[in-house]
C-alpha cells in the first residue's frame, strides 16, 4: 500500500492518534500508552494492532512532527577520531552529559582514524537533520565543517582552532612547554618528542611549546629526536607508538628523556625501552599527557600531564547549545591545562 494511499484514508490529511485508534480498534489512550511505553501497560496482541495501524497510515507522533515543523529533530551528532582511545571515550561522555539534560538525542560517530570517514560522516548527520554536530577532526576540519554548514548545522570543534566555527582546546602551547621544562629541570638536554600523525594539529602545537621551551634553555632542537607516530597500527594506538618509540630508540645518541604526546604512546616507550633492556628512568626518563588511569599502575607509574578530558567536553556541548539557541559564544575558548603528576617515571639523566 503507497503511502498516499494510506493517508487517503484519512481524507488526505495527516493522520491523527484518533485515526489510529479507531483502525486498531483500541481508545486514543491505548495508542498513547503503547507510543510512550506506558504509564500503564498494554496486552501484547493489543500493542502489536497498534504498532501494524502506526505503519499503515505512516502516523507521526505529534513530538515529532512539531520538531520537523520547528526544523528541529533534538539531535546533535559528535564526531570523534576513535573511542579505542579513553581521552576521546571521556570527552564524548562529557558531551553526551550536557546534552541528554538539554533533552538531546547525540549521535556517536566513531571515525576509527580513518580520515575518508569523517566526510561520510558529516554528510549523514546532515541527512539525518541534526541541530548541531561537535566535531574531533582527524582530517581536512574546514572541509567537514563546510558539508555540515551546507545542511544548516551548527558546529563546535574541539582541541582544533579555526575560522570558520567555535573552538574550545587545552592550550597546546602551554601543554608542551609544562612538560618540557619538568624534563629541563631534571637537568635533560636531549629530549625526544613522539608526535601523532602528521595530521594531528594539536600535536604540532604541543611540539611549538616542546620547541619553545628548549629554546629559551638555550638547547638546540635535534630533528633526529623528534619522531612522527602512525595514527594506529592494525587498529591499536599503543602499536602504532610502539612503532614510534623503535625509531626514536634507534637514534645514534639516544635521548635521556622521551615525551609522548600521549599516555598510550608513553606506555609504548616503556615497553620498547624494556625490551632492549634500558630501565626507566634510570636509562631514559618518560613523560606522557592525558592521566589515564592505567598509568598510574605502571612500573614505574608514569609522570603526566592531566587532560581535562569530561569538562572539554562539557564545554564544547554548552558552546553548541548556546549556537544552536541563537546566541554566538566567543570563537576561541582555551582551558588551561591542569598541574603536572610527577611520578616514578622521570629522574635526573643518567651521569
Amino acid at each position: 500500500m503507497t503511502s498516499s494511499k494510506r493517508h487517503s484514508k484519512s481524507g488526505g490529511r495527516r493522520p491523527t492518534r484518533d485515526d489510529v485508534a479507531a483502525r486498531a480498534g483500541v481508545s486514543s489512550a491505548v495508542v498513547s500508552y503503547v507510543l510512550n511505553e506506558g504509564p500503564r501497560p498494554v496486552a501484547e496482541e493489543t500493542r502489536e494492532r497498534v504498532l501494524e495501524a502506526v505503519r499503515e497510515l505512516d502516523y507521526l507522533p505529534n513530538e515529532i512532527a512539531r520538531s520537523l515543523a520547528g526544523q528541529s529533530t533534538r539531535s546533535v551528532g559528535l564526531i570523534t577520531p576513535t573511542l579505542a582511545n579513553p581521552v576521546w571515550a571521556e570527552v564524548t561522555m562529557g558531551v553526551t552529559d550536557v546534552l541528554s539534560e538539554a533533552s538531546y538525542l547525540p549521535l556517536v560517530c566513531d571515525v576509527e582514524d580513518v580520515a575518508d570517514q569523517e566526510a561520510k560522516y558529516a554528510a549523514m548527520l546532515v541527512a539525518k537533520r541534526v541541530d548541531g554536530a561537535v566535531l574531533v577532526p582527524t582530517a581536512d576540519t574546514e572541509a567537514t565543517v563546510r558539508i555540515l554548514h551546507s545542511g544548516g548545522v551548527s558546529v563546535v570543534v574541539v582541541e582544533q582552532e579555526i575560522s570558520a566555527a567555535p573552538c574550545v582546546v587545552v592550550d597546546p602551547e602551554a601543554t608542551g612547554r609544562m612538560v618540557t621544562d619538568h624534563l629541563l629541570s631534571l637537568g635533560h638536554t636531549r629530549i625526544g618528542f613522539l608526535r601523532e600523525h602528521r595530521t594531528s594539529l594539536d600535536s604540532w602545537r604541543r611540539y611549538d611549546g616542546y620547541e619553545s621551551a628548549l629554546t629559551a634553555a638555550g638547547v638546540a632542537v635535534d630533528p633526529l629526536l623528534v619522531v612522527d607516530a602512525p595514527a594506529s597500527v592494525d587498529g591499536s594506538i599503543v602499536a602504532g607508538g610502539i612503532e614510534a618509540a623503535r625509531a626514536l630508540l634507534d637514534a645514534d645518541i639516544r635521548p635521556t628523556a622521551v615525551f609522548a604526546h600521549n599516555d598510550l604512546m608513553a606506555i609504548a616507550v616503556i615497553h620498547e625501552a624494556r625490551r632492549r633492556g634500558l630501565q626507566v628512568p634510570k636509562d631514559v626518563s618518560v613523560v606522557g599527557i592525558d592521566d589515564l588511569e592505567v598509568g598510574r599502575y605502571m612500573d614505574p607509574p608514569l609522570t603526566t600531564l592531566p587532560f581535562p578530558k569530561r569538562e572539554l567536553g562539557r564545554v564544547a556541548a554548552r558552546k553548541l547549545l548556546a549556537l544552536m539557541e541563537g546566541t554566538v559564544p566567543e570563537q576561541l575558548t582555551t582551558l588551561p591545562p591542569p598541574e603536572l603528576i610527577i611520578r616514578e617515571s622521570t629522574a635526573r639523566p643518567p651521569s
